[in-house]
């Protein structure tokens, strides 16, 4: 049975790419090189992942992922995989090159600091017998070189995908997600640098290092969009997005904890709840810089 869920979703995760393909990159392939190309199918299979397993995550199907993650962490998880999904598809939907170098950062940003600490402190938490783990490693691994070598490398895009003038982010978006960069930075740090912190409110796992590092490589891409996003207003409505994805998708999560009869985690649902709430407000009053009044000549 868990052969045949996964054979599904191997399906599923092609059949999204193969629309991916259809829609954002073979009508704009004129111009493209093969790096371009790449860079491109890197984001649609990161959107394509993150449309799949999120449903499989929130359910907490044991066989969707490779160690055993606590029901709370998995829908934290799945909101992160749909938040992914839907900033990728902004970027997309944009085509403008800063924006997809933007989401290709963000997911290098997630992917590396994971993987260097799977590999460096937790390769005992996986079953080697499961086929799961191998893909894991090679999606992940595979996706975050891929990732760091088109950053390093400053791929570029077709004129088609050409950057536009940028607009100046607003004060009091700046305002927003500068705190997002200094909480949202410090939270992963935290999470990541010592998973096994004593404070219940920030460290929900310190029995389970890996599961609170997992936890803590969004957060730090939350940090990491912010601070993309504080470059122009078009950045930030991406970054915004997420962050209302994400926000409500955690919320979701953390009272689904009280449906399951578990302690809700109040601390983390009134930070969800936050991040997508002033996130939307934003979204809604607009991240625009207000152009100044025109100078009238006298007559």
């Amino acid at each position: 049975m868990a052969l045949f869920e996964q054979l599904v979703g191997l399906a599923l995760l092609l059949g999204v790419v193969w629309l991916g393909w259809r829609r954002w990159i073979e009508p704009y392939r004129e111009g493209l090189d093969s790096q371009g190309i790449g860079l491109l199918m890197l984001a649609v299979l990161a959107i394509a992942g993150g449309f799949i397993g999120s449903p499989f995550w929130w359910i907490d199907d044991p066989d969707s992922f490779s160690w055993a993650l606590p029901p709370l962490a998995s829908r934290l998880l799945a909101a992160a995989g749909f938040a992914f999904a839907v900033a990728g598809c902004y970027a997309l939907e944009q085509r403008r090159q800063e924006l997809v170098r933007s989401y290709i950062v963000m997911l290098a940003v997630y992917l590396v600091p994971l993987v260097v600490a799977i590999l460096l402190f937790h390769l005992d938490r996986f079953n080697w017998r499961a086929p799961i783990t191998y893909v894991f490693f090679a999606i992940a691994a595979g996706m975050a070189a891929a990732a760091v070598w088109h950053i390093a490398r400053k791929t570029t895009l077709s004129a088609r995908f050409s950057d536009q003038p940028n607009e100046p982010v607003a004060a009091a978006p700046q305002a927003w997600l500068g705190l997002i960069v200094i909480v949202a930075g410090l939270w992963a740090l935290a999470l990541l640098v010592y998973p096994q912190g004593p404070v219940p409110q920030i460290w929900l796992w310190p029995q389970d290092p890996l599961t609170s590092r997992l936890i803590g490589a969004m957060l730090l891409t939350i940090a990491a969009g912010a601070l993309l996003a504080l470059r122009s207003a078009q950045q930030a409505m991406m970054s915004l997005w997420m962050f209302v994805t994400y926000g409500i998708g955690g919320a979701l999560a953390c009272g689904w904890n009280g449906l399951d009869g578990k302690p809700v985690p109040l601390s983390y649902a009134a930070a969800f709840c936050m991040l997508a709430l002033i996130s939307l407000a934003i979204l809604v009053a607009g991240v625009r810089k207000a152009a100044p009044p025109a100078v009238r000549s006298p007559t």
